[in-house]
């Protein structure tokens, strides 16, 4: 799969973390589309059209670690990146036991931005060739 052809979801309530992030993320060629929140983001038509979804944990209704656990049943397969600014102890084992591929603490380097982005798509990768599916 080209970049270009990559879609990934950004979701938080921040209105600048969203502009921010989808700044980076474009600079590595890959396509962005950005959610203020949890809900909006479940709302889209087509959940299968992501390969990854980058979520702060701490937002007003529904929370990071539910929506992974929600994509987890909805989206099989759909690797989630989450994101917190605070240090809350247990917290990253919530988070990976909510399903998140991932788990970064801002501020983040765009190096552990494009690590952690790297690994959720051969994680997208991997899974579409185990389903039949060619890359």
């Amino acid at each position: 799969m080209r970049p270009q052809e990559i879609l990934i979801g950004i979701v938080d309530d921040d209105a600048e973390i969203p502009a921010a992030l989808s700044s980076l993320v474009r600079s590595l060629g890959y396509r962005v589309e950005c959610f203020t929140s949890a809900e909006q983001f479940l709302g889209c038509a087509d959940l299968s059209g992501f390969s990854c979804v980058i979520s702060d944990i701490h937002m007003p209704t529904m929370n990071g670690l539910e929506l992974a656990r929600r994509l987890h049943e909805l989206a099989k397969g759909l690797p989630v990146i989450l994101m917190t600014g605070r240090s809350d102890p247990g917290l990253e084992e919530q988070a990976y036991e909510s399903g998140a591929a991932s788990f970064v603490t801002k501020p983040f380097t765009f190096e552990d931005l494009t690590q952690n982005l790297c690994k959720a798509l051969e994680a997208t990768a991997s899974s579409l060739r185990r389903n039949g599916h060619f890359l």
